[in-house]
């Protein structure tokens, strides 16, 4: 990842006021949300909103994160939220406008940059979002610029030989301190790209036809997906995301997928970690020094979240023992930890995670809290 991305000016200023939020909350301790899980998940939602956006959490990252509304969307909307969700994605736009770039963050003074670099899943995640808002009305405001934008990602990101996602450089995804190339998420993103554009009809979309079919041929196992096809590593972005995101259908095998993440062991003690091994040189050398396995063989409940609603479709009776777990967690903890230590053995051990020496830990109230909240209500009995 470059180093004049990483010592950008208006990126070190956020995550300094990020860096005294966590010292702040070292001496005062978080913020607990009173009520079951469900109710302290909805308090969270709530907390994330600044008046203007809602940031990707009520604790330290207060800045706007793309993909957090993108991941988080849908779920807010059912929560109530789709008045916040559109003016969150109306600021962002307005944001954007000038350079007519989407961008993986907007920093303090609408300072959009992208952390640390493409991001893979930012358009991708714009535009589905902007169709769960029916927000025709921001189209017609921003739809010029976008026309654009989504040609630029066409050249950045799409390989014309193969109809994916080039292997040749590295792109933010979720794993944005992991050295990312065209893995199972980049190829989600490319596909859930080229979905919207054909089913909204707002542009013409720029994949040839045919990203799902390729996708499956590349990436899909017989009863898992892998994370390259070079690897057959199972990890967990690449088994949830193309179910989410609804690149695949159900019946491919969702089933035996998630089968697959729990015999890989990514769902234990809770659901659901990136990897079952720390690949250490694929980390980002800055991050490894200073938060090392951060992205690795800890747990993450954006991932999750994700897999309970999965489950629900796949196993209801297994997503009640997952559901029960989450509870419990967030109950003891009155609020929704952004990562937590994989080196638990128990549910009952696991622990937030924290960086070397601790100068980092997990942040606390993120926003897609609001998966988790139609989740563990849709696995409440009765």
């Amino acid at each position: 990842m470059a180093w004049g991305a990483q010592l950008d000016p208006a990126i070190w200023p956020g995550y300094l006021s990020s860096g005294a939020r966590i010292l702040g909350r070292r001496l005062r301790g978080h913020h607990r949300h009173p009520g079951d899980a469900p109710a302290i998940c909805r308090a969270v939602v709530d907390s994330c909103w600044t008046g203007a956006y809602l940031a990707a959490s009520g604790g330290h990252f207060r800045q706007f994160w793309t993909r957090d509304l993108g991941f988080s969307a849908d779920a807010a909307v059912t929560l109530g939220h789709g008045e916040r969700v559109r003016a969150s994605l109306a600021w962002a736009l307005d944001a954007w406008a000038p350079a007519g770039q989407v961008t993986t963050t907007i920093f303090p003074g609408r300072r959009p940059r992208d952390v640390w670099t493409f991001g893979i899943d930012s358009l991708p995640l714009v535009l589905r979002t902007l169709e769960a808002i029916d927000g025709d009305d921001l189209l017609a405001r921003h739809g010029g610029w976008l026309g654009r934008e989504i040609r630029r990602y066409a050249a950045v990101a799409l390989d014309g030989r193969t109809g994916l996602v080039r292997d040749d450089r590295i792109f933010s995804s979720h794993r944005d301190t992991v050295r990312t190339r065209s893995n199972a998420y980049a190829n989600v993103m490319l596909a859930l790209l080229d979905r919207t554009l054909r089913e909204t009809d707002w542009f013409a979309s720029p994949v040839p036809a045919g990203i799902e079919a390729r996708f499956v041929e590349t990436f899909w196992r017989g009863d898992r997906f892998v994370d390259r096809p070079d690897t057959g590593e199972v990890t967990g972005d690449a088994i949830v995301a193309p179910f989410v995101f609804g690149v695949v259908p159900d019946s491919l095998g969702l089933a035996s997928a998630l089968r697959a993440a729990a015999e890989a062991g990514l769902t234990d003690p809770l659901p659901l970690r990136y990897a079952a091994k720390r690949r250490a040189a694929l980390e980002d050398p800055l991050q490894r020094r200073l938060v090392p396995d951060y992205q690795g063989t800890a747990i993450w409940s954006s991932l999750g979240g994700w897999y309970l609603g999965l489950l629900l479709r796949a196993d209801p009776a297994a997503a009640t023992q997952v559901a029960v777990a989450y509870r419990e967690r967030i109950e003891r903890d009155g609020t929704v930890f952004e990562v937590f230590d994989g080196r638990a053995r128990t549910a009952a051990d696991v622990r937030p995670y924290r960086g070397r020496a601790g100068l980092f830990s997990a942040d606390e109230a993120m926003l897609w809290a609001a998966n988790l909240a139609v989740g563990l209500e849709a696995a409440e009995p009765g």
